[in-house]
């Protein structure tokens, strides 16, 4: 069963972005930090969003931390709000006990084991949307170390962080967005093909889980593997919010949206394999890479045909992946039916070598006995 979504009928948003530094701090300038806020106010109110324009405030540069509570206070009083929502994009600090501090225009990198001064802790932030009545509070943190919000410091809060606890956001240095939020931009303007009419919060973290490690690091002679993965914090049925439409909706089985969904299948194929950015590949991707190539297969076949070459290649990397997946016996099968399709209609087609090898290698690991998981019911 999948249950609906929830879509917001009054939503409030504040969106913080502090990229310019004045004495006595010496933090590195982010250009990006304020016009990525404002990108995301536009999209989060723009046509495909579910937020009011009178309800969204944005804090260009605050130089301290009324500039950023006072707008949240009178949000977190409204009684006619059912979702609040605080966005920041800056630097993340580190503060007394390792807690997370967001840096406001004078702030210092170092606080002497106290809170940088100024700064905004966001345990302050988190304090005051829980205050609120709105039945669901989001914030969504595009900083270094924003995973130390994660946990009691946002009890009660959906969160939505670039990074963990000892991570570094990354912004590309000639951009105009940041690395995370540029990419959550770059989700809801294009939207998921295969996706539901709205975008819903835990559909944008499992799509940017797999973008963002996959996406190339802006500083690779610093950070030489991918964007941070991003975490969540989901509080009861939170991950069912959906700030946004989906503006692909209904394109799943076009060519561009088939063409959308093989990159995307891609992407997440990398997380399988061993790399500089997946020493040790979650095993859990493998079935997840496994149903949406069988999903991407069936379509792909009916809109395309069977023997396209989009639809061949498609085939032929299901019926691997299933077999990688611990169904050898499934994966013969599947490339069994592509190999004699191909030999009865296009025996000279460039993928039937390359299909011929891997039925050989799967028939021999079905005869070999390896053990293939217990069936499902779906």
């Amino acid at each position: 069963m999948t249950w609906p979504l929830w879509r917001p009928a009054a939503a409030s948003a504040l969106l913080v972005g502090t990229g310019r530094h004045v004495h006595p701090s010496r933090l590195s300038p982010i250009p990006q930090a304020v016009t990525t806020v404002r990108a995301l106010g536009a999209a989060l109110c723009g046509e495909h969003g579910v937020f009011d324009p009178r309800r969204t405030t944005v804090v260009a540069e605050p130089a301290d931390t009324r500039q950023v509570l006072d707008p949240l206070r009178r949000m977190a009083r409204d009684p006619d709000v059912d979702l609040l929502l605080f966005a920041y994009c800056g630097h993340g600090l580190l503060g007394r006990d390792d807690r997370l501090c967001l840096a406001l225009t004078p702030s210092s990198q170092y606080g002497g084991g106290g809170d940088p001064n100024p700064s905004l802790p966001f345990t302050e932030v988190a304090s005051l949307m829980r205050e609120s009545p709105a039945r669901h509070k989001v914030a969504i943190l595009d900083c270094c170390f924003s995973g130390r919000a994660l946990g009691p410091d946002g009890h009660g809060i959906h969160l939505l962080t670039a990074c963990g606890r000892t991570q570094k956001a990354l912004f590309p240095p000639g951009g105009t967005l940041t690395g995370f939020t540029g990419e959550l931009l770059r989700v809801l303007g294009d939207g998921i093909p295969d996706g539901p009419r709205h975008l819903s919060l835990a559909a944008l973290y499992d799509r940017l889980a797999v973008i963002l490690p996959t996406t190339p690091s802006p500083l690779p002679a610093i950070v030489p593997t991918g964007h941070p993965a991003p975490h969540q914090q989901t509080v009861d049925g939170s991950g069912h919010i959906a700030p946004a439409v989906n503006p692909a909706h209904g394109t799943g089985r076009t060519p561009a949206g088939l063409r959308a969904r093989g990159a995307f299948a891609q992407r997440l194929k990398r997380l399988t394999e061993p790399s500089p950015d997946t020493l040790v590949p979650d095993p859990a991707v493998l079935p997840q890479l496994a149903a949406v190539l069988a999903d991407l297969a069936r379509d792909a076949t009916e809109v395309l045909g069977p023997l396209d070459d989009f639809s061949v290649d498609v085939r032929r990397n299901h019926a691997v992946t299933t077999g990688a997946a611990g169904s050898p016996r499934q994966a013969a099968a599947l490339l069994s039916a592509l190999v004699d399709a191909l030999r009865t209609t296009s025996p000279g087609h460039r993928a039937l070598p390359a299909a011929e090898r891997a039925l050989t290698h799967w028939n021999q690991e079905a005869h070999h006995g390896r053990a293939e998981p217990a069936p499902t019911t779906r």
